[in-house]
């Protein structure tokens, strides 16, 4: 296998847009596909249990019920920030499965597939969000004790004997929580790069987020804005190619001398599906910070329409338009979140060879030292070579005796024939 050959410093990070492509972006775009088809179903569950009617819930959003749920029925608000919690699990499951892809491939093991990575991030789904978790946990345990002290420091002598006497204690206590609340952070970012890239379960991941912020602390920052970058550039690249494609492919079939009504008629059937389909909706694109422009980009589906029914197959054509095209906008924010759980991947491993002079790439892992174990089964199998049982070995001796009297007797016999 040939493995890659990083620079070891910013550098590498540049890699992250070309990472982010084929078969990381497909797990990001598996990722969003479970996200939304269980937000889906979730809102519109919220909705009906809120007194809302199906039909109702459908004429408004159809299968795009991107709504402001926090504002609605408590239902549809306490299941629309689960369905919520659980697209943010997809994702961050498969930011895991993407750091184990991208550390097979700079170990030169192209043939890594996403299935592969989705079952090794869902084996360690558990240290990959108790990582961060516990060192939330760890910051919540301090934030109640400091309650707790500071309820009973309301009482006279006990301020003395609390407040006081133990304030060299909760000083820098407080500055340790500081500390844990930007470590969280860290981890929040590398935990599945930890878990994926260094096999370590849920300690070595809340250890690891605490060193990379103590030992790294410069790098972390400047890599990571770097990569924030990258990420910008790469989404909005992706962006206007399909905006503009999508515009050709008006361009071309809207003419009337080709498509022409029937055109607009799959247009219309794609709107019934998803209404207002376009970026500002799936991809999350500000209008407010790129004006008029990019918003007449965004609605490209939304203009030039006319008014017009086609047939079944019509309908048919829309149907199987709107969900490819959906799909295809899905891949902008898919791709985003690709490059950037490559490029966590990325540093993660060039911070771990500063920090522990630790050379990931070189490191064999779990499935390399299997291999290598079997391998040497396999050998030492074939060195073995058979061995007789004593009693055969007797057995074959006494032949071969009782061969060679044989054969001395039969000689004896031609010499007397001879003498005669």
């Amino acid at each position: 296998m040939l493995k890659t050959a990083l620079h070891w410093n910013f550098k590498d990070v540049f890699r992250a847009p070309r990472l982010g492509l084929g078969k990381r972006m497909l797990v990001m775009l598996e990722a969003n596909l479970i996200g939304y088809l269980l937000y889906l179903i979730l809102i519109y569950l919220g909705q009906m249990m809120d007194g809302q009617g199906f039909s109702y819930v459908w004429s408004n959003y159809a299968l795009l019920p991107f709504m402001p749920f926090w504002n609605m029925g408590p239902s549809t608000m306490i299941l629309g920030w689960l369905a919520s919690l659980i697209w943010f699990i997809a994702i961050y499951t498969g930011s895991g499965a993407i750091a184990k892809i991208t550390i097979k491939e700079f170990k030169g093991d192209l043939f890594y597939s996403s299935n592969d990575g989705w079952k090794y991030a869902l084996k360690k789904a558990f240290p990959i969000f108790m990582g961060p978790v516990s060192i939330l946990l760890v910051i919540a345990f301090f934030v109640v004790l400091a309650g707790v002290f500071g309820w009973l420091a309301q009482w006279p002598v006990l301020d003395i004997l609390i407040y006081g006497l133990l304030f060299v204690l909760f000083l820098p206590t407080a500055v340790f929580l500081v500390y844990s609340l930007l470590s969280f952070a860290v981890g929040l970012l590398f935990s599945p790069s930890i878990v994926s890239c260094a096999e370590e379960d849920t300690m070595g991941s809340m250890f690891g987020s605490f060193t990379l912020l103590w030992n790294q602390p410069w790098r972390l920052t400047l890599y990571t804005l770097l990569l924030a970058v990258l990420t910008f550039i790469g989404y909005h690249i992706l962006l206007i190619f399909l905006v503009l494609g999508f515009q050709f492919l008006e361009f071309v079939f809207g003419q009337s001398w080709l498509m022409g009504e029937s055109f607009y008629a799959v247009k219309a059937t794609v709107l019934g599906l998803f209404p207002n389909l376009g970026f500002n909706q799936i991809a999350f694109y500000p209008d407010c910070v790129y004006g008029e422009w990019m918003v007449s980009l965004q609605q490209m589906f939304a203009g030039n329409m006319q008014a017009t029914t086609g047939g079944a197959t019509t309908t048919i054509t829309g149907v199987i338009v709107g969900i490819i095209s959906f799909m295809a906008m899905l891949l902008v924010p898919s791709y985003g979140l690709s490059i950037f759980a490559s490029g966590m991947a990325t540093i993660f491993i060039i911070l771990t060879k500063f920090k522990d002079d630790d050379d990931l790439i070189e490191r064999k892992d779990e499935e390399e030292r299997k291999e290598e174990e079997e391998k040497e089964e396999e050998n030492e199998s074939e060195d073995e070579e058979p061995s007789l049982p004593d009693d055969l070995d007797e057995n074959e001796s006494d032949a071969d005796s009782d061969d060679k009297t044989i054969e001395g007797s039969s000689e004896a016999d031609e010499e007397k024939k001879i003498d005669d």
